[in-house]
């Protein structure tokens, strides 16, 4: 199976080199090979599907890692399945899928962005930690943002960010952000003739690409810096959180962050809905004053 998989990893990755999951995909299938060993994917059955589940939970991995390494093994399945219709996907859903806890977005305190920012030290690092708490992009989206994508000349600044599938959304600049964006432009021209050559907004100081390993370095750089504790995705739900604390219809959210669907949006509102709390503080007042009077 591994001639197989080798095979499918690579023409995953020649679809969409700069997106990771082929990079998962490939993690994830040999945690399955060693599973179930020199078995041919026509061979593999429902109940192999169950004892790797199985084996996951006994080695302790959450019921989101599983469910991750079910959709790596379906995807297999199908891909082959479209040279040889007779292999059959072995995993079915509703019976080998872990259910998950769904855990609210985790804003990250205004205190903690204070003291992050207070401690970078250099306009690139800047520019990419803004552009998450303030247009919303995911660390691979900075990676991969390009000098094409940024139109800084329009009446309303913008980028032009590519999202999960390929997906193209616009997302507006801020004056503050303009500005951190032209100051990178600046010093990315000032970085010799290798630099130039590049397409990407964002380079190494060899003038390189910078990966999203390299932007999650220099994250943890300047948390320890701060004495403070938060995921880069966290910066993009605080993007969220504060949209919806300022009453931002849904459905613009959804297209600032680009969500598939709205229902990923709404779960900004079970963090903050001005609504509900105000509701609430006017219920519990009047029953202040009902009380008061009884």
């Amino acid at each position: 199976m591994f001639k197989q998989i080798d095979e499918f990893v690579k023409w995953h990755r020649r679809r969409n080199p700069s997106a990771r999951t082929w990079r998962d995909y490939s993690y994830d299938l040999a945690q399955f090979h060693g599973y179930v060993g020199s078995k041919e994917p026509q061979e593999v059955t429902v109940r192999d599907i169950d004892g790797f589940v199985n084996h996951q939970s006994e080695r302790g991995m959450s019921p989101k890692t599983i469910n991750r390494r079910l959709t790596a093994i379906s995807s297999f399945f199908v891909y082959l399945s479209d040279t040889d219709p007779e292999i059959l996907c072995p995993v079915i859903p509703r019976r080998h899928n872990r259910k998950e806890k769904k855990r609210l977005p985790r804003p990250v305190p205004l205190e903690d962005v204070k003291k992050f920012f207070d401690a970078i030290d250099n306009p690139r690092d800047m520019a990419m930690f803004q552009l998450m708490l303030r247009c919303g992009l995911r660390i691979c989206e900075v990676a991969s943002l390009k000098v094409a994508d940024i139109q800084l000349n329009e009446v309303r600044p913008r980028m032009v960010v590519t999202g999960k599938n390929d997906i193209e959304r616009t997302v507006y600049l801020s004056i503050p952000s303009q500005e951190m964006v032209k100051e990178v432009l600046v010093e990315r021209f000032t970085m010799g003739e290798q630099a130039k050559d590049e397409e990407e907004l964002f380079l190494s100081y060899q003038g390189k690409k910078m990966s999203t390993t390299a932007i999650h370095k220099r994250l943890i750089v300047y948390r320890d810096l701060a004495g403070v504790s938060f995921t880069a995705h966290q910066l993009r739900h605080t993007f969220a959180t504060n949209l919806v604390e300022e009453d931002v219809p849904l459905p613009t959210i959804q297209k600032l962050m680009g969500h598939a669907w709205i229902t990923t949006t709404q779960g900004y509102l079970l963090v903050s809905d001005n609504k509900v709390a105000k509701d609430f503080f006017n219920a519990a007042a009047e029953q202040e004053v009902w009380s008061c009077r009884n």
